[in-house]
């Protein structure tokens, strides 16, 4: 049995393999029957034409995916040209503006060259100039200096001279009353008086020179202790102290410019157009005023340099403090735009303690002139 069943399995296996059409010839053949069928001519057009509309369609199936494919990629490479171009764009742009950048920036640089070369330049003529008026200060320091000597040496030859004469000619007591102690204290006195006028510098506030005063503003004088001036034997008006007595060269005990209070100004008409470098502030010696008492004294004052003389603003050349009796000179503290001025103002901000009023002997100012040949004024 199990012979005969292997025995029919692979007859039809044979028969089933040997099953084929001969697609070549248009015949389908049974191999194992020997049998080959030809399709009639009417059954071979019609297959032939389905065939061809099936592989139309197909094609035109193809050509559509291969259109729509085309057009996917030229899309692709648009977007990618104009992605391309943004890039390209951006680029120069930021090419430009960096090439701005650098140029703008070689013309910051050129231009601090230039004004660190112009600073240096200006700096330099400064220190120039600063050398040359030093250089003239210091001769001029030396000038003093020997003037100086040459005074003190001329005083102490003259009161030893006078030493000498009472010597000879006082008696015995007047001899002992004149001591070392009392000569000396006589030398110190003369030396003191001797400075009180020499400063060696041309004062531009000197009336006797041309200087005025322009005006004091609202500075009230002092009348309280001055004379009563009358006429016909009747008192009218009390007399005070002019302010033209603070650039007068006459500064005896007494004889100054008094006004009340411990506040006042002063405004100074120069008797030339002039570059002010230095201001002295003068006041009688300790020892010749009444009990050594120098409360009337200025101590805190002002300078400003005016354009004109009613100017509501001035330049402030300097803040002082007046200390060393009796003449202090005090150098300008400040002239940034280095003007010239005609009209100088003092401004009196304190004094040593009077408050009834306040004395004005004498101020002066130094400095170089404009043009004191020509000027008008």
């Amino acid at each position: 049995v199990s012979t005969q069943s292997t025995g029919r399995e692979e007859g039809v296996v044979r028969r089933e393999e040997g099953m084929v059409r001969k697609e070549e010839s248009g015949q389908s053949c049974d191999v194992l029957d020997g049998i080959c069928n030809s399709p009639s001519p009417n059954e071979n057009t019609a297959d032939s034409s389905q065939e061809l509309e099936q592989a139309k369609k197909e094609l035109e199936e193809l050509m559509e995916r291969l259109k729509v494919e085309n057009d996917k990629i030229l899309q692709e490479v648009k977007d990618w040209k104009a992605s391309k171009n943004q890039e390209k764009l951006a680029f120069e742009s930021a090419v430009k503006e960096s090439q701005s950048e650098v140029k703008e920036l070689g013309l910051q640089i050129n231009e601090g060259q230039e004004a660190i070369k112009a600073l240096s330049e200006e700096l330099l003529e400064k220190f120039q100039k600063l050398e040359n008026e030093n250089s003239a200060l210091r001769g001029r320091v030396d000038e003093l200096e020997n003037l100086l000597t040459t005074k003190v040496e001329n005083i102490v030859s003259e009161l030893g001279s006078i030493r000498e004469k009472m010597e000879t000619s006082v008696d015995d007591e007047e001899e002992a009353a004149l001591s070392p102690s009392s000569v000396q204290d006589l030398i110190n006195r003369s030396l003191k008086l001797f400075a009180a006028d020499e400063v060696a510098m041309p004062d531009y506030a000197l009336e006797s020179s041309g200087a005025v005063v322009f005006t004091i503003g609202d500075t009230e004088p002092y009348t309280k202790d001055t004379p009563w001036m009358g006429l016909f034997g009747i008192s009218i008006w009390r007399s005070c102290k002019t302010p033209r007595l603070a650039i007068q060269k006459e500064n005896s005990p007494g004889n100054c410019w008094s006004f009340a209070g411990d506040k006042g100004t002063l405004t100074i008409q120069l008797s030339a157009q002039v570059f002010p470098e230095y201001f002295t502030l003068d006041h009688i010696p300790l020892e010749l005023a009444p009990n050594n008492n120098a409360s009337s004294a200025p101590n805190h004052f002002r300078v400003l340099g005016l354009d004109y003389g009613n100017a509501p603003k001035g330049h402030v050349l300097g803040n002082y403090e007046f200390t060393q009796f009796p003449i202090q000179t005090f150098q300008v503290q400040q002239n940034p735009y280095e003007k010239y001025f005609r009209f100088i103002k003092v401004e009196i901000l304190s004094n040593y303690g009077n408050k009834d009023y306040t004395c004005l002997y004498r101020f002066r100012v130094h400095g170089r002139p404009y043009d004191t040949d020509t000027y008008n004024g």
